[in-house]
């Protein structure tokens, strides 16, 4: 592990540890073969039956259902309702704009979105429930030790897109990125799960520099997501910012009213912003508050 990756894991554990055990707020299940309100999942437990699926990478050996292997000529793993629908599955972007830094002293966006991620997924895991990441193949982890293994995983998560491991409904799922693309794009997929159950929350992460835009005189910009594509060469920077900033907050008003029509959460962050502070929001947001059901 490099020192930067070392760095990442540390800081996330550092952060985590200033939270108490995330819960996610308790499930009333509507279908007849599932009974009551679980707050917090438990190894082993579940009561109905969801599906069989192949084994794969990451499965309890204690999960294959020998039987049906034996039937079907390979490992399967059955899979129980409440234990599938208590997962939050996590994503963070991995796109070329998520590499910018606008100040040497700050994080980019990616390495600010990772720790971010790993500090959720601890405090989720020290809460008794599962984590996995969106879009890979690796299944739901249970334990707290987990988040080494979720880590590795993290540069196997490409793209923004349900493959792998498919997402139960009543899950929750946590969009980490600067959807600096149409929130059209976005909505396509968010949409299909939200119809399915699933909850949500997006988080927006952006650089200072790109939501204040205070760079002076001549400036050339180049679109870092379409390789070779010619710069765009601004005579005034001056000269644009304040309809920069209104396009920037239109932007961010889009994906606001997007996620509540969705009935999911959006909160928005720059990456000078200490990440104890969005994980505390973001807490917010998702545990169960005390004193209630």
């Amino acid at each position: 592990m490099s020192r930067k990756d070392h760095h990442i894991l540390s800081e996330a554990e550092r952060l985590a540890g200033k939270l108490p055990g995330l819960l996610l707020e308790a499930e009333k299940v509507a279908h007849t073969f599932m009974k009551g309100v679980h707050g917090r999942r438990r190894v082993g437990q579940g009561e109905s039956f969801w599906q069989f699926r192949q084994y794969q990478p990451g499965d309890q050996r204690r999960d294959i259902d020998w039987r049906q292997s034996a039937k079907r000529g390979d490992a399967y793993v059955r899979q129980m309702e409440w234990e599938a629908s208590q997962t939050m599955w996590l994503y963070r972007d991995a796109s070329e704009s998520m590499n910018y830094r606008g100040y040497k002293n700050l994080p980019t966006k990616k390495e600010f979105a990772e720790i971010l991620l790993l500090a959720l997924s601890l405090v989720t895991l020290n809460g008794g429930e599962q984590v996995s990441l969106l879009g890979t193949t690796l299944g739901p982890q249970t334990h707290y030790n987990a988040v080494q293994r979720l880590f590795e995983y993290l540069p196997s998560q490409t793209q923004l897109a349900e493959t792998g491991r498919p997402i139960a409904s009543r899950s929750e799922v946590v969009l980490i990125s600067d959807f600096y693309y149409p929130v059209e794009q976005l909505m396509a997929f968010c949409q299909k799960l939200a119809l399915r159950g699933v909850r949500g929350s997006l988080i927006q992460v952006y650089d200072p520099s790109e939501q204040s835009l205070p760079f002076k005189g001549r400036m050339k910009f180049y679109d870092i997501e379409a390789s070779g594509a010619p710069a765009i060469d601004v005579p005034q920077v001056e000269a644009i910012a304040d309809e920069y900033a209104k396009r920037f907050l239109a932007h961010q008003e889009k994906l606001k009213l997007a996620a509540r029509a969705l009935g999911w959460k959006f909160l928005h962050t720059s990456t000078a912003e200490k990440a104890e502070n969005v994980l505390t929001r973001l807490y917010d947001d998702l545990s169960v508050k005390k004193g209630k059901t």
